[in-house]
């Protein structure tokens, strides 16, 4: 919700009366949120749409963020992605090595001809999902995901990407997931450094009424004092 008139029977049934919520977006654009002033900015100047609800958080749970280069290089990595089989069948007759030993996989007709279009495009490394499927990025890319996979810290008790989980086994008994992201590395990056093109900006899906609320006008960024005084005496 985005002011205090909407509030009210959110959930249209009169009987509950008014109900609570997290108060998440608006705070952010304040001059006490330490988001970076690039990230401020932006909020500021979002369109209907330009906030992506998206499957790509290692919580595995759905989160929504910015569209942005970080979020479209994970649509990308997904959209290069196949079915692939241990053992070859009608509907996967063609071997394909994957991997430094060269073991078999079996894929389609049809997604041979996609692998081979990605492998000229220079997307030649594969990677393995819990979804028996491969996905297809360039070294670089491959590289980066094998160290973050890596450099796990556990900051999640059950990280999708890395497969770390807080129990016994340590695992979530899963392969690691490379369609996902390390959070506490991008989080830690526009933090502190304040790329808000490569790294994931989180927002919640009304954040595009900045642009249009006249009370950041000329872009104005308010004290938390100064918005919730307006939002008292604006309901």
């Amino acid at each position: 919700v985005w002011c205090l008139s909407e509030w009210k029977d959110w959930i249209n049934n009169k009987d509950l009366g008014p109900i609570a919520f997290q108060f998440g977006t608006r705070p952010l654009v304040t001059q006490e949120s330490p988001i970076s002033i690039a990230w401020k900015h932006k909020l500021l100047t979002l369109k209907p749409g330009d906030v992506k609800l998206n499957k790509f958080s290692p919580t595995g749970f759905y989160s929504s963020a910015v569209e942005n280069d970080f979020l479209k290089e994970l649509y990308a990595r997904s959209d290069r992605q196949v079915y692939f089989s241990t053992i070859k069948t009608d509907d996967c007759p063609l071997s394909l090595p994957f991997g430094q030993r060269g073991r078999e996989v079996f894929v389609s007709v049809a997604d041979m001809d996609k692998i081979q279009q990605w492998e000229k495009e220079g997307f030649s490394h594969m990677m393995k999902t819990p979804s028996h499927t491969l996905i297809f990025v360039d070294r670089e890319k491959y590289d980066d995901i094998l160290k973050d996979q890596r450099d796990c810290m556990g900051c999640l008790s059950h990280c999708v990407f890395s497969n770390f989980a807080q129990n016994e086994s340590g695992s979530t008994g899963q392969i690691p997931d490379p369609r996902s992201f390390c959070i506490q590395k991008t989080l830690q990056d526009i933090g502190h450094h304040g790329d808000i093109d490569h790294n994931l900006m989180f927002a919640g899906h009304n954040a595009y009424r900045f642009a249009s609320d006249p009370f950041y006008k000329n872009g104005f960024i308010p004290t938390v004092h100064q918005l919730f005084d307006h939002l008292v005496k604006n309901i």
